[in-house]
């Protein structure tokens, strides 16, 4: 045979060493658009500069006129004159003649010391200002005037139209009160113009600010409230570059004005609000930097813009990095264009060099894809010239078939260790003879018949692979694994007294020596001197009607027969008899009963009832035994009690040999079922066998246990579980304590439970038309309980 040839892996690398080219066609690019974006950020801090040094000039000019308009109206000494009602103010026309030739002030106003107060107001500033007030088309200005009226403050509205005529007017009570207000506040400690922050002006429904100075001598202050709507125009003029955004903002980054597409109600973001913050708190000399905002790189331009006031403004400006790079985008797409051709050359070398390295290891990824999904017999060697991976395929196969040895291995030690305690429960009591063991085969029929079939709710019913099957294998075979928490005594309970022992002989006991002492006592009363024939006579009637309570006694507690109300009353009529008891009954104790003693010790010799219940009967319960439940969504009703071994208690029991307390435990099996199995770290391929296994005492109309499911709430094969639990345990000979049904009578009981909805129909009729009931019949029956079953009583529609 030829030899095979081989190559290393590393020689094969060095073919993708063209990828070089790329490389060093990327940092070229990147240095070209590194270079770019200097040149790009250059050009725009220098337009932006601009911008700063023209909204610098505006807002200095603007200063300027308003200073200007307040320093001239102070020096006319009207101003001071209080308002009146019916007098108009001398500098009426030289106030409206201001506003018309400043758009941008909403209202001048003059607030006196004794809260009277003056105010013209431009009412062409803004359309919702005449909505505010209702003015129509024909009122120009609205004069408001609040003076003093017999001792009360009164608004006093007069609406003029562009004449100074009065057209109506409006009086009114206020609790407006100038000298409460910041800007006459502000104003009255200084005697310089003051400039308030921005704040919403309400009548406008826009920011604005007033600038406000104390008249000379006086406690009047001169106000002027001015719109802000003007400088957002002039910053919106300034946008030359789309995306752009300016924002007049104070030292403590309060918007005063902005400008930009779609900026209205957007607010300077977070991030950059605190590095703006820490370049004026720390006066870091630095007009422009890059930053990222919402993962978009952007060119900020930052400038104070100086004025006469205290508290100054900055020009804060951004724009995305790549709107101002969209001049030089051009070029480096030439220049990549130049790339791709480049490549163009390469990239049939490179394909070829990748196949072969990547062609082999896209199989390898296959076959490991197999191992994970554990199709291990899939797996198998892959063809390949490179030595590393030939061996890598090797190693695969073989560690595949070590993996299938070994988990078959491991299920099989795991499905022994599952069917070793399925026969440790049959075996533990003959009351559950083989149940454990053949519910399983049941199970398995019924669900392999339901995944063959394709019509009603089977259709889509199927068995995916054989984990699926063993899922639910397993499930069955663990479906009762909670009864080995059950003692033996309660599952063996044959009759009411019955504990660990049949307590019955105690009971005995207690008459054997009530009867003795019936006998000395008469032996007594003749020593005494009384008639003898008469005291045997009597003792005769004494002894027979003892032997007939015991034998009532006896009969109650086999459980055979139900018990009336005047049954129990017998019983609790003979339990009153008294014995004496002449010996210590707390000596010779387990810790166990001692805790349950009255602590109260009674002397001897002292009379105590012949059946009773008794302090010691209650065996209390374990809270911590029932902490989980509601973990686990159970919904059982819980005894108070863990045992109740009251005499009196269990031979008053009217049905059966159980007490509530016993019947719970009985039922308890099924929720130790699905804590046990929650609790095992059961694999994917397996993590639906708590379910399948829990469920199989559900009803489907939530009146089953532990947990009151409904149909809805269970998969088929926890229903199909439910049908073949019942069936086994209806058809099982290998109970002590009943009759096995036969055939046609467990389907009947069968079909009296789908119709009170404890079962699933469907599952049912699948039963019975599949045949499935025969064949576990044939494999499972006894002869004489193999009988003719019409099937066709029970699966009409």
């Amino acid at each position: 045979m030829k030899k095979k040839f081989y190559i290393k892996i590393r020689p094969t690398i060095s073919f993708i060493l063209v990828f070089l080219i790329i490389s060093v066609i990327s940092i070229t690019l990147l240095l070209q658009y590194n270079f770019s974006l200097d040149l790009a950020k250059n050009a725009t801090k220098e337009n932006f500069s601009q911008i700063s040094e023209k909204l610098e000039e505006r807002l200095q000019n603007l200063d300027k006129r308003h200073n200007d308009l307040i320093s001239i109206l102070q020096l006319y000494k009207e101003i001071e004159q209080t308002p009146q009602k019916n007098k108009r103010h001398p500098l009426l026309k030289l106030i409206t003649t201001a506003l018309n030739n400043n758009k941008h002030i909403y209202a001048l106003y003059i607030g006196h010391e004794d809260n009277t107060f003056y105010e013209v107001i431009n009412l062409n500033i803004n359309e919702k200002l005449r909505k505010k007030y209702n003015a129509n088309k024909e009122e120009r200005w609205l004069i408001v005037k609040i003076y003093v009226e017999n001792g009360t403050h009164v608004r006093y509205d007069e609406y003029l139209n562009k004449n100074l005529i009065q057209i109506r007017s409006i009086k009114s009570k206020t609790d407006y009160r100038p000298t409460s207000r910041p800007w006459y506040k502000e104003a009255i400690k200084d005697n310089s113009i003051i400039r308030t922050e921005p704040y919403l002006f309400t009548n406008l429904d826009n920011f604005g600010v007033t600038c406000a100075k104390k008249v000379t001598s006086t406690k009047s202050v001169i106000g002027l409230d001015l719109s802000l709507q003007s400088l957002d125009k002039f910053l919106q003029k300034q946008i030359h570059i789309d995306k752009q955004e300016i924002y007049l903002i104070k030292k403590d980054i309060k918007l005063i004005s902005k400008a930009g597409k779609n900026i209205k109600n957007k607010e300077i973001d977070s991030t950059l609000k605190k590095k703006i913050s820490k370049i004026i708190n720390t006066q870091i000399d630095y007009k422009s930097f890059s930053m990222k905002i919402n993962d978009i790189d952007y060119f900020i331009y930052f400038s104070k813009i100086e004025s006469i006031y205290k508290n100054k403004d900055y020009l804060l400006i951004t724009v995305p990095q790549d709107i101002i790079m969209q001049p030089y985008t051009n070029r480096i797409y030439y220049s990549f264009l130049m790339t791709l051709a480049l490549l163009s050359f390469t990239i049939p070398l490179i394909w070829y060099s990748t196949k072969i390295l990547v062609t082999p290891i896209e199989k390898l990824e296959e076959q490991n894809n197999k191992i994970l999904k554990r199709e291990f017999t899939k797996v198998e060697d892959i063809n390949t010239n490179i030595k590393e991976l030939d061996e890598l395929s090797k190693s695969l196969v073989n560690m595949s078939k070590s993996i299938k040895e070994y988990e078959n291995k491991q299920e099989e030690l795991m499905d022994s260790f599952i069917k070793l305690i399925a026969s440790a429960i049959d075996a533990k009591s003959k009351y559950t003879g083989a149940h454990c063991a053949r519910v399983p085969k049941l199970t398995m029929l019924i669900a392999n018949k339901a995944h063959q079939s394709n019509e009603g709710i089977f259709k889509d019913f199927i068995f995916k692979d054989e984990d699926e099957k063993r899922e639910l294998s397993i499930a069955a075979w663990l479906h009762d694994c909670g009864k080995v928490t059950t003692p033996e005594y309660v599952v063996d309970k044959a009759t009411k007294l019955e504990t660990i022992y049949n307590r019955i002989h105690e009971i005995r006991t207690r008459f054997e020596v009530v009867y003795r002492d019936m006998i000395i006592q008469m032996y007594k009363n003749i020593l005494d001197g009384k008639d003898k024939k008469e005291e045997e006579k009597l003792l005769k009637q004494k002894l027979n009607n003892l032997q007939e309570e015991y034998k009532i006694v006896a009969k109650a507690n086999i459980g055979s027969e139900f018990m009336s109300d005047e049954d129990i009353e017998r019983i609790e009529q003979i339990s009153k008899k008294q014995w004496t008891r002449y010996f210590d009954n707390t000596i010779g104790l387990s810790q166990d009963e001692e805790s349950r003693l009255d602590k109260n010790k009674i002397q001897t010799p002292c009379k105590e009832y012949l059946i009773s219940d008794k302090k010691e009967h209650i065996i209390q319960r374990n809270k911590n035994d029932t902490k989980d439940y509601d973990k686990y969504n159970f919904k059982i009703d819980i005894p108070k009690d863990l045992y109740n071994l009251g005499e009196v208690y269990n031979l008053s029991i009217k049905k059966g040999t159980l007490t509530n307390e016993e019947r719970y435990k009985i039922n308890e099996h099924m929720m130790m079922s699905i804590i046990m199995l929650e609790q095992l770290p059961f694999s994917d391929n397996l993590k639906r066998v708590p379910e399948y296994a829990g469920a199989h005492h559900e009803t489907l109309i939530g009146t089953g246990y532990p947990k009151k499911l409904k149909k809805q709430d269970m998969s088929i094969p926890a229903r199909i579980m439910a049908i073949a639990d019942i069936f086994e345990a209806l058809t099982a000979s290998d109970r002590p304590y009943k009759k096995a049904k036969t055939l046609s009578e467990a389907i009947k009981i069968l079909s009296f439970m789908v119709k009170e909805e404890h079962i699933d129909e469907d599952i049912f009729k699948l039963f019975l038309t599949s045949g499935a009931y025969k064949e576990y019949a044939q494999k499972y029956l006894k002869k004489e309980q193999i009988d003719e079953v019409d099937i066709s009583l029970y699966i009409k529609s």
